[in-house]
């Protein structure tokens, strides 16, 4: 027993879980077992004894009863004797012959039984007194059959009474000895009952002791580490990924907290890598939008200041030289960018360079304010815009500023401070300036003028906007010579309203198609109308951008030209440089497909953007446009008449026809007229008029002309 106990806690030692739970379990059984099998031993040996106290004991009982029963049966059969006729006891004799028979069988069979010594010696007092009687009973009958009755009747009531007493006396003490010996055969199987009762009832407790002390160690040993286990698993869920869970005790459970500490490895390693993807720009190693968003979120930002900056011509980059040369411009302007904050993050609290898309970085400064970044503008312009290096090519560099604080909206989040910085970007990029602030505008105005651009194909639908007119003329003869479109909404409630109102909002918003729509349907309407008068004048309509992007547009004129019946080769379509330089490649195709047509192209606003002549030499376009800061005060200058001089002499070195906009005074006309000029337009030759006040003044140049246009 002691080995197998040593062996027990051997193995109960052991790491399995699973070999733990066997042994005790096993053990558990094996009491069980025991319990049943001592039980089922119990239960025969007390059949045993109740058997063999049915069968011995009772049974010895009854016979020593029925012992005395005969007795007493002879008894009352020698009475019968003495008073019954001769006749009838020959009838009476063979009863009491069988009464004392039984006797004799009984005390034979008695004697036969393996029995204790006290119960032979009782036993043989009986078979004694048994001889005695039998004695006394022969000399009654003698008497009585010697016909002497009174003899006989006085033996039976001395001698034979006393011979008959004596042998109950001593079946009577027989039977009490037998009486004694079933009531301590009763004991012994009641003490033997309490015996199993008590062993069967220790056994239970054990059995219940152990099933106790199982289930309390196996529940400690697997609670206690699960509870640490969902302890760690409760820290992985609120982002504790540096939690481990030790156990070494080799188990089932150290195999759980094993798996449990290479999951929380695991995220941690998927949450490193999510955290790149989405707050981390892949090209750049930069801080992305939501990244920026992130860092500035719940910091104070009152003094906040957001540069965005815009690499230009990033797209021209890409088409022409390819998209890995663009991405190595990114990736070293990044590099340039982020040594400049380096150097200057030791006078700027807080600054944080990210890119934000495309060609678009930020940098985001707490509480530096306006003017340290207005400083640090400068160093940028200074040092990150030398040429670079990209795929073999040299890139010349030049950026664009879009500025935003908190300064005029203290309550202002990180996202309405983009939101302006992008607003800022976009107006320095229309307006051609290196960079801008974000100018406040009333939000009244701005609400109105979303309303107006969501009526804006309404008014086109319903003939709102209307096409006025301003005159250009030969500079050498005076002669008409076509007329400039320009857009009037003719608004029901507003009256007329001014192009500045909505079109740079219409550009913005992606609705400038429905006015450009609207104004070509009506240059093609009154050219039609002119053709027929036999009027060769021409109508010159501004594109933009996003007009020239529409792979619609040169089907639409065509369509438009046929409904009309206008000659396409009078319409004239003014495009900016910057339209052509922002999206080259595309828009060259367009201009060919149109030139094609027979439409005539124009260059408006020449010299204000940034030009390649290698890109201008390529443009099919017939006029050149000079814009109105070149011509404004020309005649007072040198430099101004030499660099209008210049510009009239390219034009017309590409073959073009030379236009000045902007003509306000007979001194600047007379100056264009000595450089060669072409065509002049300006208030000095006629402002923009209205539909009906174009029509009178055709006419007027060119008598006999009916009214051409249609209000």
């Amino acid at each position: 027993m002691v080995n197998l106990a040593r062996q027990l806690r051997v193995h109960w030692r052991s790491p399995r879980l699973w070999m733990r739970l066997a042994i005790g379990f096993g053990a558990l059984v094996f009491i069980m077992a025991a319990v049943v099998v001592l039980a089922v031993a119990q239960f025969r040996a007390l059949g045993k004894h109740g058997e063999q106290m049915m069968r011995q004991d009772l049974q010895h009982m009854l016979q020593v009863q029925t012992i005395d029963r005969h007795v007493q049966g002879h008894g009352n059969a020698m009475a019968r004797l003495l008073t019954s006729p001769r006749s009838e006891r020959e009838l009476i004799y063979p009863d009491v012959d069988a009464e004392y028979a039984a006797i004799e069988g009984l005390i034979a069979e008695l004697a036969e039984q393996r029995t204790d010594p006290t119960s032979s010696r009782l036993l043989k007092a009986v078979a004694d007194k048994g001889g005695q009687y039998r004695e006394v009973f022969g000399d009654i009958v003698t008497e009585i059959e010697s016909g002497e009755p009174d003899k006989a009747r006085a033996m039976v009531n001395g001698p034979g009474q006393v011979a008959i007493k004596a042998l109950l006396d001593a079946s009577l003490a027989l039977q009490a000895h037998a009486q004694t010996a079933l009531d301590v055969r009763q004991a012994d199987i009641r003490a033997q009952i309490a015996r199993s009762e008590w062993l069967l009832a220790v056994l239970a407790m054990a059995a219940l002791a152990l099933s106790v002390g199982l289930a309390w160690r196996t529940t400690r040993s697997v609670t206690q580490p699960l509870a640490r286990v969902e302890q760690a698993a409760a820290r992985i869920a609120d982002g504790d990924y540096a939690v481990r869970v030790e156990m070494r005790s080799g188990d089932e459970l150290d195999r759980v907290a094993k798996a449990m500490n290479s999951l929380a490895a695991a995220v941690a390693a998927r949450e490193v890598e999510i955290e790149n993807v989405a707050y981390v720009d892949r090209l750049t190693g930069l801080p992305n939008r939501s990244q920026l968003r992130r860092l500035a979120s719940g910091a104070d930002i009152g003094r906040a200041v957001v540069m965005l900056i815009d690499v230009a011509r990033l797209r021209m980059v890409n088409e022409v030289l390819g998209f890995e040369t663009g991405d190595a411009l990114l990736s070293q302007m990044a590099e340039r960018l982020g040594a400049v904050l380096a150097r200057e993050g030791e006078q700027l609290d807080d600054l944080t360079l990210a890119r934000m898309h495309g060609g678009v970085f930020a940098m985001l400064s707490l509480c530096s304010g306006a003017a340290a970044m207005e400083r640090l503008r400068d160093t940028l312009d200074a040092v990150a815009t030398s040429p670079l290096v990209c795929g073999g090519h040299a890139v010349d560099i030049e950026l664009v500023y879009g500025l935003a604080d908190t300064s005029q909206t203290p309550g202002l989040g990180i996202d309405g401070l983009l939101q302006r910085a992008e607003s800022a970007l976009g107006d320095a990029k229309r307006q051609r300036k290196r960079w801008a602030w974000f100018v406040p505008t009333d939000d009244a105005l701005r609400t109105q003028q979303l309303g107006l651009l969501s009526r804006l194909r309404h008014a086109a639908a319903a003939g709102e906007l209307e096409m006025w007119l301003q005159p250009k003329q030969s500079i050498h003869d005076g002669r008409l010579l076509g007329m400039e479109a320009l857009v009037r909404w003719r608004h029901p409630q507003r009256g007329y309203m001014s192009p500045a109102e909505f079109i740079p909002y219409a550009e913005k918003t992606g609705h400038i198609g429905v006015v450009t729509t609207a104004m070509i349907d009506a240059a093609l309407r009154t050219l039609a109308a002119w053709a027929r008068d036999g009027r060769d004048l021409s109508i010159a309509v501004n594109v933009s951008a996003l007009d020239l992007r529409d792979d619609h547009l040169v089907e639409q004129l065509r369509q438009l030209a046929l409904r009309h019946g206008a000659p396409l080769e009078r319409l004239r379509l003014e495009i900016t440089e910057s339209t052509v330089m922002d999206d080259a490649e595309h828009v060259l195709p367009v201009l060919h497909a149109l030139r094609a047509l027979g439409v005539q192209l124009s260059l408006d606003d020449f010299g204000t953007g940034y030009s390649s002549l290698a890109y201008l030499r390529r443009l099919p376009v017939s006029e050149l446009k000079i814009d109105r800061s070149f011509v404004a005060d020309a005649d007072l200058t040198p430099g101004a008449r030499a660099l209008l001089k210049t510009i009239v002499d390219l034009g017309h070195s590409l073959g073009m026809a030379v236009t000045a906009e902007g003509v306000e005074r007979a001194e600047e006309l007379a100056l264009l007229a000595s450089l060669g000029c072409d065509v002049a337009q300006g208030y000095l030759i006629a402002r923009p008029m209205s539909p009906a006040d174009a029509a009178r003044y055709v006419a007027t140049r060119l008598p006999a002309a009916p009214q051409l246009l249609t209000t």
